[in-house]
């Protein structure tokens, strides 16, 4: 016997209210009774879909980033790398950054749980960009045989500004970056 099908709307509500209460509190604020009550449903019900505020706020994330960093298709290495990571530092400076660096605290703490972000977030960012490099290897913009080496370069910097000074992540810095990573790629 099976019980009652997951409820979407709920689950969206859980997340929904992870994002607001981060937005006013912080993550160290957030709970899981708080996502709860401002989600209108019962602990119960939150525990049931999600084993902690890190797991609510995994899945927020890997929503978000599927959402609003899509993988852009300008024509060139150049103009994708720029657009892909403008879009992103500009998404950081905000709850996304601070939901990351949630995720990269819950991560250090608890290793299966750094293994899912990994997998279900950082690994589908990484494919993204394995996407643009294989379009510029196919225009002949790409020549470095090493593609994880040259998403280390891009996501390397960008980790470690999120997590000690999100302000550098900048429009003028991802400018910078690109131009980097397209003269590596060649």
């Amino acid at each position: 016997m099976t019980g009652r099908p997951r409820d979407p709307a709920v689950d969206e509500a859980i997340r929904h209210a992870a994002i607001q209460l981060v937005k006013e509190q912080g993550y160290r604020g957030l709970s899981m009774e708080g996502i709860a009550a401002r989600s209108g449903v019962s602990k119960q019900t939150v525990y049931r879909r999600f084993r902690s505020k890190g797991e609510v706020v995994l899945e927020a994330m890997v929503g978000f980033a599927a959402v609003k960093l899509p993988t852009p298709d300008t024509g060139s290495l150049r103009g994708d790398l720029a657009e892909l990571l403008t879009a992103t530092f500009r998404s950081v400076q905000g709850v996304a950054g601070t939901l990351n660096r949630a995720l990269a605290t819950e991560a250090m703490q608890d290793e299966e749980f750094a293994q899912r972000v990994w997998q279900e977030l950082i690994s589908s960012r990484r494919g993204a960009v394995g996407e643009l490099l294989a379009r510029g290897r196919a225009r002949g913009e790409v020549g470095h045989p090493d593609d994880e080496f040259l998403l280390d370069l891009i996501y390397a910097p960008l980790w470690y500004w999120l997590l000690f000074r999100v302000d550098r992540l900048t429009d003028a810095y991802a400018a910078q970056l690109t131009e980097a990573v397209c003269k590596a790629a060649a």
